[in-house]
């Protein structure tokens, strides 16, 4: 009796201590999980106008990772997406950020915070940020999860609480659009040439510029 009223307590709390840490990193992969897809999803309606058609007003709504294929997205769905390709010059060759860019980006830290947490133990902060440069853009998304440390586990030294931590980052791109866009600045640079009477003379100048490039690189 002496020996199970000495060991059996130190057992419960070395079982209870394990137990807790499982579920924190359970928790801590489901974070980076979850932030992977806000930060892939974001970018993925910026860098193509109207995917937000696909994903629905409410994002990482269940484990998908992407569009739900199985259920074919309806017609109307699908119109909307091309029809957002329509409009200004700056809608289709992606300058700046317009209002819908900063809606996404709220209504996806709203699901972060939402969406994250497989416990309701703790408290739940998210971040997501949209990195507009002058050539590129960026999405980030972070998420923080506040948990209060159990009092078995404070007998150890531990602090009153556990800080959770996930972040990724994302950046925004299109290959078709780059694609398309480069040759439309060759077309245009040639264009310009022959209004000068320089025609025939494209690949010279791009030789020039290589040269350039290689000596402040």
């Amino acid at each position: 009796m002496v020996e199970a009223a000495i060991y059996f307590p130190i057992t419960i709390a070395v079982v209870m201590v394990v137990l807790y840490l499982g579920l924190f990193k359970m928790q801590e992969s489901y974070f980076f999980f979850q932030v992977e897809r806000a930060a892939a999803g974001l970018a993925k309606e910026i860098a193509y106008p109207g995917y937000e058609n696909f994903n629905g007003d409410k994002p990482l709504e269940g484990n998908r990772v992407d569009v739900a294929w199985e259920e074919a997205p309806s017609a109307d769905a699908v119109h909307a997406y091309y029809e957002a390709y329509s409009g200004s010059i700056s809608k289709i060759y992606r300058w700046g950020l317009d209002s819908n860019s900063e809606r996404r980006a709220e209504a996806y830290k709203e699901a972060l915070c939402r969406n994250s947490a497989l416990f309701s133990m703790g408290r739940t902060e998210a971040y997501v940020k949209i990195n507009n440069a002058f050539l590129s853009k960026s999405v980030q998304a972070e998420v923080r999860y506040v948990v209060p440390t159990p009092g078995i586990i404070r007998y150890l030294g531990v602090k009153d609480s556990i800080t959770l931590y996930a972040g990724a980052y994302q950046p925004v791109l299109n290959t078709t659009d780059f694609v398309r866009n480069v040759d439309l600045a060759w077309d245009m640079g040639e264009f310009l040439l022959d209004k000068l009477g320089l025609g025939g003379k494209a690949e010279e100048f791009a030789q020039k510029f290589n040269k350039v490039k290689e000596l402040l690189l």
